[in-house]
C-alpha cells in the first residue's frame, strides 16, 4: 500500500498541505489559502516537490478566510472542491467578511462542489489512491473536518490541540477521541508546529 504523506508549505502565518494520489502527479490539497493570494499560494508551494498545476482535488478544514479564501480560484483552475455534510452554512458569512477588504474577490460557485458525506470519504479517497478518511471534527467550528490517513497522518486545520483543551470542551474532546480511534499519531495543525499524539 502506498504511503499517504502530506507535504506542507506556509505563507501568511498559515500552513497548507498537499497529498499525492496514486499516480504521484495528481494532488489532493487540504485548505485553500487566503483570498486573492493565488500567486502567493503557488509560490509558497514551490517549497514542496509539487506545483499548483498538480492539484486535482481540494478539501477545506472549515470555511474561514485563511482556509477557504481561494476556493473560487481553485474552481476556476478546474480543481474539484469537496463539501461535506457539516459544511456550507458558513460560506456566505465568510464571503461577506471577505468582500469589503478584498475588492477583487469573486464568490464561490456553490453548485460546483462535489458534495460528499464523511461516511463516503474513505471510498472516494481510495479511488484516487489515498488511504484514509475525512471526519467531522467539531470544536473550533461546527463546519470543521479533519483528514486521517491509514499511515497515521492527521490534518486538523484549527482543531484545538489536546494540550489546550478545557475539560468542558466536549466537541473537541470527541474529535480527538475519534482521531485516536482511527490511529492518528502525526498531527499537522494549520497554525502550530506538527506534534505527536500520545
Amino acid at each position: 500500500m502506498m504511503q499517504s504523506c502530506p507535504a506542507s508549505f506556509r505563507y501568511q502565518n498559515t500552513s497548507y498541505f498537499v497529498m499525492p494520489s496514486g499516480d504521484e502527479s495528481s494532488l489532493l490539497a487540504f485548505d485553500a489559502g487566503w483570498p486573492c493570494s493565488l500567486h502567493e499560494y503557488a509560490r509558497a508551494m514551490k517549497a514542496t516537490p509539487y506545483r499548483f498545476e498538480h492539484i486535482r482535488w481540494a478539501i477545506v478544514s472549515h470555511f474561514h478566510l485563511d482556509h477557504a479564501g481561494l476556493i473560487r480560484d481553485f474552481q476556476d483552475a478546474g480543481i474539484q472542491c469537496l463539501l461535506f455534510e457539516n459544511q456550507g452554512q458558513g460560506i456566505d458569512e465568510m464571503e461577506d467578511m471577505i468582500a469589503p477588504k478584498y475588492k477583487a474577490y469573486r464568490r464561490i460557485q456553490k453548485q460546483a462542489f462535489l458534495k460528499l458525506n464523511t461516511s463516503e470519504s474513505r471510498s472516494f479517497l481510495a479511488a484516487i489512491g489515498i488511504h484514509g478518511e475525512v471526519i467531522t471534527s467539531h470544536g473550533h467550528s461546527d463546519d470543521s473536518v479533519s483528514l486521517v490517513t491509514d499511515d497515521h497522518e492527521v490534518l486538523i486545520g484549527d482543531l484545538y490541540p489536546v494540550s489546550h483543551l478545557m475539560g468542558d470542551d466536549v466537541k473537541s474532546w470527541e474529535s480527538w477521541v475519534r482521531i485516536h480511534e482511527l490511529g492518528g499519531k502525526h498531527i499537522h495543525p494549520s497554525h502550530a508546529p506538527p506534534f505527536e499524539l500520545e
